[in-house]
This record gives structure tokens, C-alpha cells and sequence, in this order.
């Protein structure tokens, strides 16, 4: 499948692509997103419906890869499970207008 870009972020100072299409696999499991540092290019595995991670827990966690590439995967893990929480929790409390 090929990158379907939905929009663009500058991150450290660079332009990234961010959008849909072929993320990899990791010991054999197909990943949710990828943060490809090379191409400037966040990518969110394009049937992401029913993964195990939300999509946007998936898309904090590769802008945190971007932007901190020296943090660890523990923490950045730990980091866009907690974003991704709160942001669930505030959507649901947030007053409809």
C-alpha cells in the first residue's frame, strides 16, 4: 500500500508527512505506526480499526519518536498511554455545543 499523507507537522525544526499506509512488521506483528526519521515520515498502518493501540495513542506515540528520538521505547510507551488516556477523558467531558 502506499502513503496516503493526511497532513504535515514541523517537528524540530523539519517538515514531517504524517498519514496511512505500510507500517512494518516486528517479530512477525504487524506494527501499528512507524516514525520513519529518514524520509520525515510518520506512518499509521492504514487498517488501524480494532488494533490494540487507539489512533491516537498511536499518533503521539510516533510524534514523541520524532521528537525525542534518544528516549527509549519504555517511555515513550508509557508517555502516549497517558496522553492518550487523558485525551479519551476529556473528549467524553468535554460540554457539546
Amino acid at each position: 500500500m502506499s502513503f496516503r499523507k493526511i497532513c504535515s507537522a514541523v517537528i524540530n525544526g523539519k517538515r514531517w508527512s504524517v498519514g496511512f499506509g505500510y507500517t512494518g512488521k516486528t517479530k512477525g506483528i504487524v506494527d501499528d505506526g512507524v516514525c520513519r526519521y529518514h524520509s520525515h515520515r510518520i506512518v499509521v498502518h492504514a487498517a488501524h480499526n480494532g488494533r490494540v493501540r487507539s489512533l491516537e495513542e498511536t499518533v503521539i506515540h510516533e510524534v514523541a519518536h520524532a521528537a525525542f528520538p534518544q528516549i527509549d521505547e519504555t517511555s515513550i510507551e508509557h508517555m502516549a498511554d497517558i496522553a492518550a488516556k487523558v485525551l479519551a477523558k476529556m473528549r467524553a467531558a468535554e460540554p457539546h455545543k
